[in-house]
């Protein structure tokens, strides 16, 4: 499935889409399951507003191939939702981990990609396993003092990717799974803030010592407003949560994802999904067992 820029045609071909809220009208995911509205916690006091944003997402089994979302000169794009399966996948020389992933990309541009992971065969060629993955990216129009790490979800490093003045926020920007990675309902990957540091740790619950992860922190203009909260959804269960909430832009991300992201379902996952509209309300999908936190500015 690929959508066009324009937001109000659907073109199908690859689980591809984007969404800019830069342009007037608007065409959201959509929502499923039942429908729970919290009250967020203000983390901030504003008087800018948030100028724009813009929402993307690749989905596939087999095609590596990244989407570009972006100049690197104008904005940083940070990952909003995954869902499928990231326990198969391999490094091994000829072989893929499974992606949902931003990345910044050769010529400065801001890739996303989303795809399940492969393995090398007997003769020394690519094997797919098939596996879904889908990949969501919100992209923010700030760059200032913009940093990336990249960590091993193994449970023993807490590795500081950044200081906590008021105006500095950290999200998650990538996870990376192989054969048995993400199998375990207490697997997560998070990014966090302690004393004057974002920290970023996380940790998977199998023997798997090869799952990773990457962390993007950048300052927002003075004035910004955030808010941030969590979601989860029992074994079986789906659902849906608004968490923004009055007048302006507003754009969220994920800060930290809890679950086994091990089923072979395009919806088995953590999904932010975009409003209709530049300044409408988001909302946040969370199925099966997972649970997230997240931070939205305005």
């Amino acid at each position: 499935m690929n959508t066009s820029p324009v937001m109000t045609a659907w073109k199908f071909r690859c689980l591809t889409c984007v969404n800019l809220a830069l342009l007037a009208g608007g065409l959201s995911l959509g929502c499923v399951a039942d429908l729970e509205i919290d009250t967020e916690e203000e983390l901030g006091e504003s008087a800018e507003k948030l100028t724009g944003w813009t929402y993307h997402s690749k989905g596939t089994t087999t095609d590596p191939t990244p989407v570009d979302i972006g100049s690197m000169d104008d904005r940083t794009c940070v990952l909003s939702g995954v869902a499928g399966n990231l326990s198969q996948g391999s490094r091994d020389g000829v072989g893929e981990p499974a992606r949902a992933e931003v990345r910044e990309d050769i010529g400065g541009r801001f890739t996303l990609r989303g795809h399940g992971g492969a393995h090398e065969g007997s003769a020394g060629e690519k094997i797919w396993y098939n596996n879904p993955v889908l990949a969501t990216a919100t992209c923010f129009f700030t760059t200032q003092n913009r940093g990336y790490g990249t960590q091993a979800a193994d449970g023993t490093h807490i590795v500081a990717v950044g200081d906590s003045d008021g105006r500095r926020r950290c999200f998650l920007a990538a996870l990376r799974g192989i054969d048995g990675a993400w199998s375990h309902p207490d697997d997560y990957a998070r990014v966090f803030p302690s004393g004057s540091n974002w920290w970023a740790g996380g940790e998977q619950h199998t023997s798997v010592l090869e799952a990773r992860f990457t962390s993007v922190c950048v300052d927002f203009p003075e004035g910004t407003v955030f808010t941030a909260g969590s979601a989860s959804a029992l074994p079986g269960q789906t659902k849906t949560k608004v968490i923004t909430s009055g007048t302006g832009i507003k754009g969220c991300g994920l800060t930290h994802v809890t679950g086994a992201f091990n089923n072979d379902s395009w919806t088995d996952g953590v999904i932010i999904n975009p409003p209709s509209t530049i300044d409408g309300d988001w909302t946040i999908t969370v199925s099966n067992g997972k649970a997230a936190m997240y931070t939205c500015a305005k």
